[in-house]
């Protein structure tokens, strides 16, 4: 077992707290905040927040939170991902498609990440080298992508609210099967990681290292792929916190595809 794997159950623990604790904002009204990105932050999200930073203070590493910043630890090696709320407009358009998502960084790879969407009662767990894992119902299944092998048998996940001309143009000429819109980065790698769909792509530079940690490493325990829109390796880049290059979360055996199809936009 990882030594990451003690911290597990703790986080576990805390995603679902943050969880309940959204709901309760979620059926009746509450502020709504604009950041200087122009994205709706709510009570919600810091409540959230509070609830995270507050349980995961008492553990070595620092923590980095998508609306407190950094918040140094005892390790400069080892980092959480904090995302209190991924999906915000979601949260906000009742779609039930958002999640509370804590990451694991570690030497600037993801380590560990656990993804709670508290209004699906759905929760996706990793630790790397040991497999992911769905819990739902009380009942703990392991997860496995599909891994087909010819795009127009892909099930595409595009952006309920994000996605733009340039990835309608992508979509084309990838040819996939089926599009299906869904909220929430995190959700969508965990529905890949499930088995459910196959694909889904970010070209903006404007996801944050939150979005992107904790499903990072649950779609690769289950077999999957995340790299930027040139193919690349993820980087997180702890100064900036921006994912500068998109990213691209496939469950299928066609990488060169479809970086090949991105490449040209």
């Amino acid at each position: 077992m990882s030594e990451h794997t003690d911290y597990l159950d703790k986080v576990i623990g805390l995603t679902r707290r943050a969880g309940s604790e959204a709901l309760k904002y979620y059926e009746k009204d509450y502020s709504i905040e604009e950041k200087n990105d122009d994205s709706p932050v709510t009570e919600a999200d810091y409540a959230s927040e509070d609830i995270l930073i507050s349980g995961l203070s008492s553990t070595n590493p620092g923590i980095i939170a998508e609306e407190a910043g950094l918040i140094p630890g005892e390790r400069e090696d080892k980092y959480w991902i904090v995302d209190p709320l991924d999906g915000t407009q979601d949260f906000i358009d009742k779609t039930g498609e958002f999640a509370i998502m804590v990451g694991l960084l570690v030497e600037g790879e993801p380590a560990m990440g656990v993804v709670y969407a508290p209004a699906r009662e759905k929760l996706w767990y990793a630790v790397k080298g040991e497999g992911a894992y769905l819990l739902q119902d009380g009942t703990e299944t392991k997860i496995q992508v599909a891994g087909k092998g010819d795009l127009e048998d892909y099930v595409l996940i595009a952006s309920r609210n994000h996605f733009s001309p340039q990835d309608e143009a992508v979509a084309g000429q990838l040819g996939v099967g089926d599009i299906t819109r869904m909220g929430s980065l995190g959700v969508k790698f965990c529905a890949i990681a499930e088995g459910r769909a196959d694909l889904v792509y970010y070209t903006t530079d404007r996801l944050g290292i939150w979005d992107c940690c904790a499903p990072q490493v649950i779609l690769e325990e289950a077999g999957g792929e995340a790299f930027d829109v040139r193919g690349r390796e993820l980087v997180y880049d702890l100064d900036r916190r921006r994912m500068a290059h998109g990213i691209v979360g496939i469950g299928g055996n066609n990488r060169r595809e479809v970086v090949e199809i991105l490449e040209k936009y």
